[in-house]
């Protein structure tokens, strides 16, 4: 069975305890979503830059907390989604990020995503892959309660990366890279039907249809890795003619 609840880090645990108050006050529900959950789990008690989903309103609960995260807020009305930039102190994050749940449809492979008003559920469903689709409660009364509805924190036991769903390479090919990241990163093995699905894309010249920004960000991310040869070797070999599933 997966944890019931997530060791949030002394050091962000009170900007989300009052995150969650301040949510609950207005009768949303907050949570903390993504890379940081997976983190945590691991045991991994640096502080990253922190993300929040909301069940109501994302940009209105950003405005609603600077009285206590301070900093400067940046909107994004159209996306639903609200930045703010923190004045940081001691191992503190540098920003947190608010969004608005929300569910994504894709028009054609590569193409950014139509955005509509989702479910928690709906969030999580529309990320990479498995061990970033969970999060954590911040309401007072579920503080830190995990959230997996797509078996995440099983699959970081077992070391295993694996999408969503079927379609997720050719939906957003920088998926492929992304995943290259976290194999190398987590000491992790690819799942063999997100195997299979990622030399499908890759086969389809899926790598080809994002334009060059997108592209150059996943290679400088790549390269940003501890070992980023390792993580090109990794690449060649998830997508050379020899590879093989696990």
């Amino acid at each position: 069975m997966p944890p019931a609840r997530v060791q949030i880090p002394r050091s962000v645990e009170r900007l989300l305890r009052e995150v969650g108050r301040l949510a609950d006050q207005r009768g949303m529900q907050a949570y903390a979503v993504g890379g940081c959950v997976r983190d945590w789990l691991l045991g991994l008690v640096r502080t990253p830059d922190l993300d929040v989903t909301v069940e109501g309103d994302g940009i209105a609960l950003a405005r609603a907390a600077g009285p206590a995260l301070g900093g400067t807020l940046r909107v994004h009305q159209q996306f639903g989604t609200a930045t703010r930039l923190l004045r940081r102190r001691g191992a503190g994050p540098r920003r947190v990020d608010f969004a608005t749940c929300r569910r994504e449809t894709y028009a054609r492979p590569a193409a950014y995503p139509a955005v509509a008003p989702g479910t928690l559920e709906d969030d999580l469903f529309r990320r990479d892959f498995t061990l970033n689709a969970m999060a954590a409660a911040l309401g007072p009364a579920r503080f830190g309660a995990l959230v997996d509805p797509f078996q995440g924190a099983r699959d970081l036991r077992r070391k295993r990366l694996r999408i969503l769903h079927a379609r997720s390479f050719l939906d957003d090919p920088s998926r492929l890279l992304r995943g290259v990241r976290f194999a190398q990163r987590f000491g992790l093995r690819w799942e063999p039907g997100t195997r299979r699905a990622a030399r499908d894309a890759a086969s389809a010249g899926a790598l080809g249809w994002l334009n060059a920004g997108r592209l150059r960000r996943e290679l400088e991310r790549m390269c940003g890795e501890p070992d980023p040869l390792a993580c090109f070797q990794g690449l060649a070999a998830l997508l050379g003619p020899s590879a093989s599933a696990d």
